[in-house]
């Protein structure tokens, strides 16, 4: 994966390999007959542009052979592959992103910025169905819509039967007792399959639905700092009594609330900084290099995606250089597209890039950075 674990920005020890990467988004859609020629047709294509960019064989070869349309998946769908020295090192698709024509790239470092535009403030949640005799927690990314991962905890609700109707076996009040006993544990244990699974993968939300009694007990039974995540859906999919499209339109609409809520808090921050003397907040292209240069940027900030400017690559730190000037000049490798580098830069200096409206950025610069600690 590109994406680090909290899936904000790209994995710098990538960027660290040395040696040739090649990479390529294509369209991989299918469903129509013109999808599949083109399809068929998209190896040869992307073979000749490998080589008018003098690809190495070896690693033309490797990206032709990761070339495979979506299967299953609603169009438009994107690929994204990424090759050093001959191995794939990312092969993954991007759901809704349409793709005109390949786009193939050999260099010294890989071009990301595909991947970090569409997934961009991506994040992990956890789906738990509960009931009084245990539950499932599954796993999902907002980068897509197949399930990650699951976990379950599987009681035994025949023991809590028992303890209900069998005559003779216990009073009234002790088979209740040894009931709940029975439905504490089981929802404890899903309450701590959560916080493991939350842990493991730095979630942000955390949608649960079931029994309204064994709901109430895993979220009493999460840690605090978890319960701020917890969206309660009163539906139980477990039965099979509840709308599966219902609820996943609900799923969904709690996660669009988590992405808009995140936008609204970087706005806020930058809002904040702009009535105090800008003291936290880098605006334009010059000052973000500036600040990058110095691992002062904590989040960089991009509206319009700055495609006119280039900026040059180093080959150690600082990792960037301006545009203009002769800064670094011993350590510049080559001359890209600003994207390109800037993406490199966030990575190496463990920044956060967010693509957001450009009406966040001031002064229409196009590009910001908050900073982590106030200029000079």
């Amino acid at each position: 994966m590109a994406l680090r674990a909290d899936s904000n920005g790209i994995d710098a020890s990538l960027y660290r390999k040395t040696g040739s990467w090649s990479t390529a988004l294509v369209d991989a859609s299918l469903g129509t007959t013109a999808a599949q020629e083109a399809a068929d047709e998209l190896p040869g294509e992307v073979a000749k542009l490998l080589k008018s960019q003098q690809t190495p064989s070896a690693d033309a070869e490797a990206v032709v052979s990761a070339l495979e349309p979506a299967q299953g998946l609603r169009a438009p769908v994107a690929r994204f592959i990424a090759v050093h020295d001959g191995q794939v090192v990312l092969n993954e698709l991007i759901p809704g992103l349409k793709v005109d024509a390949p786009q193939v790239e050999t260099g010294a470092f890989p071009n990301f910025t595909a991947l970090a535009r569409a997934r961009g403030g991506a994040f992990s949640y956890l789906v738990a169905e509960v009931g009084r005799d245990g539950g499932e927690v599954h796993l999902y990314n907002t980068t897509s819509p197949a399930r990650l991962a699951s976990r379950g905890i599987v009681g035994a609700p025949e023991e809590i039967r028992h303890a209900r109707k069998v005559p003779g076996k216990y009073d009234q009040p002790k088979a209740q007792a040894a009931a709940d006993e029975m439905i504490r544990r089981n929802t404890e244990e899903v309450a701590q399959l959560i916080d493991e699974m939350a842990k493991d993968n730095y979630v942000r939300l955390i949608v649960l639905s079931g029994d309204i009694k064994a709901r109430e007990a895993v979220v009493a039974a999460l840690p605090a700092a978890l319960q701020e995540y917890v969206e309660v859906i009163d539906a139980h999919t477990r039965t099979g009594g509840a709308d599966s499209k219902q609820v996943q339109e609900h799923i969904a609409a709690l996660v669009d609330e988590v992405k808009s809520s995140a936008v609204a808090a970087l706005e806020a921050r930058v809002a904040a900084q702009s009535g105090n003397g800008r003291s936290l907040l880098a605006v334009g292209l010059d000052e973000v290099v500036t600040a990058l240069q110095s691992a002062q940027a904590e989040v960089v900030l991009v509206g319009q995606y700055q495609d006119e400017h280039t900026l040059r690559a180093l080959i150690d730190e600082p990792w960037v250089a301006h545009q203009d000037g002769d800064d670094h000049a011993e350590l510049v490798i080559g001359e890209w597209p600003a994207p390109e580098v800037l993406l490199r830069a966030t990575a190496l200096t463990d920044a956060t890039i967010r693509y957001v409206p450009d009406s966040i950025i001031p002064d229409g610069a196009g590009i910001a950075a908050l900073l982590r600690w106030a200029k000079a």
